[in-house]
Order: structure tokens, then C-alpha cells, then sequence
């Protein structure tokens, strides 16, 4: 199979001269556009708000400050809270488990949950009890 070599691909990189530098661009005046209104769309106009409609609008048109303590409004953290207490109980199922088999973890925290705290009784049989 003939595979054409690189040179004659490309000619050699001396004819390239280049000072490494991206040329200067010359910006000039963008053109304007209008912009399009579809003869198909909803014919609807929103209104201005109300800051701009009158030049003499009193503070209560104006947007309303949101009480907040260093960018965090009371919104922001019910959501932050439900989401760090999610990951807190994952936590906690997980550490309580992954400690299952540790004598006191299962004997003082485990075997006295309610529903399932009958699983993690473990008696010795009497013929096992060295004492």
C-alpha cells in the first residue's frame, strides 16, 4: 500500500515564518440588528417595570430586601439543612453498622433498638462458656 509521506503532504514548516505573536485585531463598528419578532409568536408587549414606567416611584414598587446573614437567606438554608441532615444520617446508619461487630457498640447501642435489636444479641452457648 502507497502511503504518501509527510513532506509532500505539507510543505516544510521553514516557509512559515511566524513572531509567535497573535496578530492585531482591528475591531470596527458591530452592526445593529433588530430583533425578530416571529409573524407566528404571541402578540405580547411586557410591561415596564415599575422603577422605569415613573420616574417618581416610591420604595414600596422597589424590590424587597431579603433578610439574610452573609448571603444566607432563610430559604437557602432550610434547603442546606435537609440536604446536611440527609448526609448526616447516612453517616450515622452507616458508622453505626460498619461499628456493628465491635462488642460495645452492638451490646450498648445496637441490641436495644427496637425492631431489629434482636438480631444483634449474641449469647455464648453454656457448652462454648469456658467459665
Amino acid at each position: 500500500m502507497f502511503r504518501p509521506t509527510t513532506a509532500r503532504l505539507m510543505p516544510s514548516m521553514e516557509h512559515f515564518q511566524s513572531s509567535g505573536r497573535t496578530p492585531l485585531r482591528v475591531y470596527k463598528a458591530q452592526p445593529t440588528y433588530e430583533t425578530y419578532v416571529s409573524p407566528y409568536g404571541p402578540k405580547c408587549v411586557l410591561p415596564l417595570p415599575p422603577s422605569e414606567s415613573r420616574p417618581g416611584a416610591s420604595s414600596e414598587d422597589k424590590t424587597k430586601h431579603v433578610p439574610n446573614f452573609m448571603g444566607l437567606s432563610p430559604v437557602k438554608a432550610f434547603r442546606y439543612g435537609t440536604i446536611a441532615a440527609g448526609f448526616g444520617v447516612s453517616a450515622g446508619i452507616f458508622a453505626l453498622f460498619f461499628f456493628g461487630e465491635v462488642p460495645k457498640v452492638r451490646n450498648d447501642i445496637l441490641s436495644k433498638m427496637p425492631v431489629i435489636g434482636e438480631y444483634f444479641v449474641r449469647e455464648i452457648p453454656p457448652e462454648d462458656n469456658p467459665f
